[in-house]
């Protein structure tokens, strides 16, 4: 029982040309991924590093600063003469202004670990501190009552007078304390700074400055939590803005930080926006392999489902004005296969026609059968097959089948006759001149009124012709319709036959063959000259190859000749010498002279450890060989040397060419 192919289990043509594509393009995109991962995180880095570097030159800067103004109020205290009565006192600095002390001095002295005098406790406990540590201090920010009551307050150390100990400390607005970042205000309009103290309170900001002084720093937590002397970290802003802040601590104070930001959408453009570039770059080539796919597809599908529609239609007896068209092909052996359908099923429709007249000339049978299925009856017998109708009554008809069909036959009729179902056969009768014949007997039981059958009647069709027209339908699709050669369905076929017995150890050679100066007669003589020209080659090659081999045309003014038993690269040289020999002589076609000439390309079925394709292109890549060295010779393509073998049938030697 033949095999049934289940339909729903297989896979369109368009799921594996997108596979294909998919596949290839998979090394692009993996490679381009981690390509833009590379360069995200480089991008990332970047712009890291900038708001780092950012800051730590704001530090280095603001550091200095506060260095400047205790060089200043050293020089302060080296200029004035603290002696006398120790008290505590508030000190004036007009004078003193352009050098950074732009703000309150007081002096405090200590009798024992009490101030003396009526000291703010803010101002006595940083200049203890100076006293204690014998460095300078710097305190965090002191909250005022208003906003222009807030102060940072400098204390430094002096010598010791009649047991005191002493220290003078500068108490300043906190935005004259940071006048580095007042001056890069201008510069730094992209980004955001700040300064925070010791306890996270912003003491300068380039940004909103008169509004922030003195709030905690939002997020403040997670710079302490990372407990480092620089680095960055994600915080929400006082606006409420999310910003990407990189911060570096203060030398020589409470915990201070400057803090550069960037808002995160802008940061993450510096990176993403190329890597977007590159994810549109990848998907707009996926994209572009989809449709390439999909447009490949449906050009090889549209003629395979034409021919398919157009084969099933033809199988189901549909008239030839009802059968469906099969377009036109960009593809060219689908074109070539078209044409040569169309050929064939032009010669088809002319015998369904003479068909018609033969049946109308009375070229059937009508016949009857008994109830058990002995032929009591025929009309038409002798006109059929030229013998005595009286000669196929009863069984002796079968003695006219054809051995190879009785058998089947004889089966079929049984099991149809058991069964009281049509019978419909066909088969080959031998008629008097000697041939066998195709016919078609189809017919029925014949039943009475209660359902017994009485007998079988029906007839016998003469379908020679229609066989005839289905074996030159197969032979066209496998034979070029302008020569009658093989095709190149024929020729890979041959091909992949010829490989398979290359592990016999039979050799054989492919020639490929393309014609010299064709184009010129076509442009000079017309293009029916260059297809009688063509006729007049296929010719010649037959002839010359004669059995030894097999003849195909590949289209145009392209052949090939695969050659049997070609025992050495001489034997293929030997038929491709006779070859460009016989096709160079001149042709005479409606009474003018032509003349072209033949490259031949040569490879060893032996030779190739491929396809089919794989000789072709071996073949092909020999016949360019022959094109290049002058024409009108002959290649050996020779895998083991990687060497082609120029042979030169104008009197010169064989020579070789590097493959």
């Amino acid at each position: 029982m033949p095999k049934k192919f289940v339909v729903g289990r297989s896979v369109g043509l368009n799921v594996f040309l997108l596979a294909l594509a998919l596949a290839c393009l998979m090394p692009v995109v993996v490679i381009s991924g981690f390509a833009m991962w590379r360069a995200g995180e480089a991008y990332r880095q970047t712009a890291t590093t900038r708001l780092s570097d950012t800051a730590a030159t704001l530090a280095r800067a603001i550091e200095s600063d506060i260095e400047g103004r205790f060089t200043a109020l050293s020089a302060f205290a080296a200029l004035r003469t603290f002696s006398g009565d120790v008290v505590s006192t508030t000190l004036t600095t007009s004078r003193f202004k352009g050098i950074g002390l732009d703000g309150q001095i007081t002096l405090v002295a200590f009798d024992g670990d009490a101030p003396i005098g009526g000291v703010a406790r803010r101002i006595a406990d940083v200049a203890r501190d100076a006293v204690d540590t014998q460095a300078p201090v710097l305190s965090n920010l002191y909250l005022g009552r208003t906003r222009a009551d807030y102060r940072i307050d400098l204390a430094l150390p002096l010598p010791s007078d009649g047991g005191h100990r002493r220290a003078l400390v500068l108490s300043v607005a906190p935005e004259q304390l940071v006048r580095a970042l007042q001056q890069r205000n201008e510069a730094l309009s992209g980004i955001l700074v700040a300064v925070t103290d010791g306890n996270g309170r912003i003491i300068a900001r380039s940004r909103d400055h008169e509004r922030t002084i003195g709030l905690r720093a939002p997020d403040w937590h997670k710079l302490e939590a990372l407990n480092a002397r620089n680095g960055w970290f994600e915080a929400v802003t006082t606006e409420g803005m999310t910003t990407i802040l990189a911060f570096e601590k203060l030398d020589a104070t409470p915990g201070w930080a400057l803090v550069v930001g960037e808002p995160t959408a802008i940061f993450n453009a510096r990176w993403k926006d190329p890597l977007i570039g590159l994810s549109i770059g990848a998907l707009l080539a996926l994209g572009l392999a989809t449709v390439a796919a999909v447009w490949i597809g449906r050009l090889i599908l549209r003629p395979v489902e034409a021919l398919a529609a157009h084969s099933a239609a033809v199988a189901s007896n549909r008239p030839a004005d009802a059968l469906p068209p099969i377009p036109r092909s960009l593809v060219r052996e689908f074109e070539t296969l078209r044409v040569s359908v169309e050929g064939a099923e032009a010669a088809r429709r002319s015998n369904e026609r003479r068909l018609e007249t033969v049946a109308q000339a009375g070229s059937l049978a009508l016949w009857r059968w008994s109830a058990r299925g002995d032929l009591s009856w025929i009309e038409g017998w002798t006109a059929l097959t030229g013998t005595s109708e009286n000669e196929a009554l009863g069984m002796a008809w079968l003695d006219h089948v054809h051995p190879d069909d009785r058998v089947l036959l004889v089966e079929k009729l049984e099991e149809t006759r058991n069964a009281c179902r049509m019978v419909d056969a066909e088969f080959r009768l031998l008629v008097a001149d000697g041939r066998w014949l195709w016919v078609r007997k189809r017919g029925g039981p014949v039943h009475d009124d209660n359902g017994a059958i009485l007998q079988w009647a029906g007839v016998i069709e003469d379908i020679d012709a229609r066989k005839q027209s289905e074996t030159r339908v197969a032979y066209l699709a496998h034979h070029d319709a302008l020569t009658d050669l093989a095709n190149r369905v024929t020729l890979h076929q041959q091909l992949e036959y010829a490989i398979t017995d290359t592990l016999n150890g039979k050799l054989r050679a492919l020639l490929y063959l393309d014609l010299d100066r064709f184009k010129q007669v076509n442009d000079t003589l017309g293009h029916a000259a260059g297809d009688t020209l063509l006729r007049e080659v296929a010719g010649r090659l037959r002839a010359t190859v004669g059995e030894s081999g097999l003849v195909a045309r590949l289209g145009g003014d392209e052949f090939a000749v695969l050659q049997d038993d070609a025992a050495s690269p001489e034997d293929a040289l030997a038929l491709a010498g006779r070859i460009i020999e016989l096709v160079s002589m001149p042709y005479m076609i409606d009474g003018a002279s032509a003349v072209v000439g033949v490259s031949v390309g040569i490879t060893f079925i032996a030779d190739s450890a491929g396809d089919a394709d794989c000789c072709l292109k071996r073949a092909d890549q020999a016949l360019y060989w022959a094109k290049q060295a002058g024409r009108g010779r002959a290649v050996v393509y020779e895998q083991e040397e990687s060497l082609a073998r120029l042979a030169s049938f104008a009197g010169l030697p064989p020579k070789r060419l590097q493959a």
